[in-house]
């Protein structure tokens, strides 16, 4: 929280918190800074917040350096108090400003008064005064509330300042149209919340799995506004890095008539529009409000704004439904290992002592070493196990179906072998490799097809990546000369071709290099550092809220080189050949359950 104030404190006045701003600036619109404190609600509202709003306006004891700070602490309460930042504009300046879309958030801001000269200056006027207000860009906030975690390069943000009649520096100019935050301000005044969209269904299937996607919503003024602020964003659709790989159910204009209602644990949403015109899609429309106002991920402890949907169009009530749990969870099943240089086993139970059962040897592999194994969580492939091989200095992947037949594949000929081998839900396995990554589909006769991975940065090495259970989303562990960092990245498929989109960074707040990761949930990672397992939220960026946990320590006496788990039960490989497991809720009571190495659950 910027401390510019010298002459006194802020004014506490209470008020209830919610938080979407209004359509035209979406989640991403700021509101009143300071940390919230619960407060009872009433009998049809869910637990609201109280906190302090922004300090009194500046006056002529303030310089003009903690105008420029006053500013930015004020303009965290625009969404609802748009006043409280333009008291700090000249007059002019003060009508015309309408901050664009979207939000910059600058961490730990220096202000530095510097020489200005401007042409035609009256000598009888009082000097304008240039403050330069230097610090690292962390992140951006889209207007559909997309948090974009930044490299942290130091930028320079100019505000000129000219003197009121009665002697109080006010700002004249400004370095940009969009509205500015702290890094402290923003994380005391945005929480972080999911919309949920549909995964693209193959063929003409009806859309049946919701993906999250991790926006940030501003607090505001009452949780019926948070409510409807959430439908809004939903209505807008997305505009973040899961554009255009999710659907949404509401047809473009479709409107929301009015302000949401929460009437016990019932919110009321009443469409008309676009929507009016297209009964055969309520249902999922009503799918996605549900998940939306239900979700707890990122606020675990406190109630739902609503646990249930009553769907209106045009005022007329249709249906009330709950959260329809289309989210698909992490699969479960037997772990896969190797089991030696050519072989791979299965582990039906994490039993101490246990004894894999034989699937693959050095006969199906072709006597070459196993570098990566992966089994298919698919309902409609239970059996099918994938193993990666060294092959003439290139990749190699051999796939057994239940029928115990194996298929070769060459993905490439040069730049090593497959590190990582993933299936997604639907029965695709993706294999990375130094020199690229591939996807192979389980229809027959289906050939090898790579990857576009322009989107990725030039010089990011793909040490391994896991598809997530939605088959949307696609988690990377990456190397970098700065070390090694998670991306996320949607893929998209259209026309035969496949590629990944622009990566978002998470777990950036991790001291120690990740090298291994998992998904833990469909909202978090495992991350395996040097230190122990970590649960990494999808919010993105260092700092931000929930922060990252250690789920648990590592085995002592150890050094452990990869992870896997189902959110039950993690299991790992150590460089000793040693396989352990723990129950999730254990915390480092683990034990040894066989000999092998890169154990894996189905995924």
């Amino acid at each position: 929280m910027a401390r510019f104030l010298r002459t006194g404190a802020r004014l506490p006045v209470t008020m209830a918190l919610a938080a979407v701003a209004a359509a035209v600036a979406g989640c991403a619109t700021a509101p009143s800074g300071g940390p919230p404190r619960p407060a009872p609600g009433g009998n049809s509202q869910v637990q609201a917040y109280v906190q302090p709003l922004p300090p009194p306006g500046p006056t002529s004891h303030w310089t003009a350096g903690q105008v420029v700070l006053g500013f930015l602490h004020a303009s965290a309460s625009y969404a609802f108090d748009p006043a409280a930042a333009r008291q700090y504009l000249v007059p002019e300046l003060r009508r015309n400003w309408h901050p664009g879309p979207g939000v910059a958030v600058v961490g730990q801001p220096v202000v530095t008064p510097v020489p200005y000269y401007p042409k035609g200056l009256i000598a009888s006027q009082p000097a304008p005064q240039e403050v330069k207000l230097t610090g690292p860009q962390v992140a951006t906030l889209s207007q559909s509330g997309q948090y974009e975690y930044k490299n942290g390069n130091v930028k320079s943000f100019p505000f000129v300042l000219e003197k009121s009649p009665n002697g109080t520096w006010l700002i004249d100019k400004l370095p940009q149209q969009t509205l500015m935050l702290t890094e402290s301000d923003f994380g005391e005044v945005y929480q972080p919340r999911n919309l949920f969209f549909f995964a693209r269904p193959t063929g003409s299937e009806t859309p049946s799995v919701l993906v999250p996607d991790a926006v940030y919503a501003p607090h505001q003024s009452s949780n019926t506004d948070l409510a409807t602020g959430l439908v809004n964003g939903l209505l807008k659709k997305q505009g973040g890095w899961l554009s255009g790989a999710t659907i949404s159910a509401f047809p473009a204009g479709t409107r929301l008539l009015q302000k949401v209602t929460i009437v016990g644990k019932i919110a009321q949403v009443d469409l008309g529009g676009a929507a009016a015109r297209h009964p055969q899609q309520w249902m999922l429309m009503a799918y996605q409000l549900a998940e939306t106002l239900a979700d707890l991920t990122y606020t675990p402890g406190a109630p739902a704004l609503a646990t249930h949907v009553q769907l209106s169009i045009n005022h007329k009530a249709q249906f009330t439904i709950g959260a329809p749990g289309l989210v698909p969870t992490v699969p479960t099943g037997p772990v896969e290992l190797i089991t030696g240089s050519s072989s791979v086993g299965e582990l039906t139970g994490l039993a101490p002592r246990t004894k894999p059962q034989n699937r693959l040897g050095p006969g199906q592999v072709g006597g070459a070493p196993v570098t990566a194994i992966a089994a298919s969580p698919s309902p409609d492939h239970p059996l099918q196990l994938a193993v990666a091989v060294g092959n003439a200095d290139g990749c190699a992947v051999v796939e057994q179906t239940g029928s115990q037949t194996s298929k070769p594949y060459q993905l490439s000929s040069s730049g090593g072998p497959c590190k990582s081998l993933s299936y997604d839900a639907n029965g695709n396995l993706w294999a990375a490799a130094a020199s690229g990554v591939w996807v192979l589909r389980p229809a027959p006769g289906s050939s090898p097809v790579a990857v576009d991975l322009s989107a990725i940065p030039p010089g990011d090495q793909i040490l391994a990546l896991q598809m997530a259970p939605d088959s949307v989303r696609v988690a990377l562990l990456v190397k970098t000369p700065a070390g090694n960092r998670l991306l996320l990245a949607a893929v998209h498929v259209q026309a035969g071709s496949v590629m990944f989109g622009q990566p978002v960074t998470v777990g950036a707040a991790l001291t120690d290099d990740p090298v291994a990761i998992s998904w833990y949930d469909a909202y978090h990672l495992a991350a395996l550092t040097g230190s122990g397992i970590y649960e990494v939220p999808l919010t993105t960026g260092p700092g931000q809220q929930p922060p990252i946990q250690l789920l648990t320590p590592l085995p002592t006496g150890v050094q452990t080189l990869t992870m896997t788990t189902d959110g039950s039960e993690f299991v790992v490989g150590t460089s000793q050949g040693g396989v352990y497991a723990e129950a999730v809720s254990s915390s480092g009571d683990w034990s040894v359950v066989t000999n092998g190495a890169d154990p894996v659950y189905p995924g």
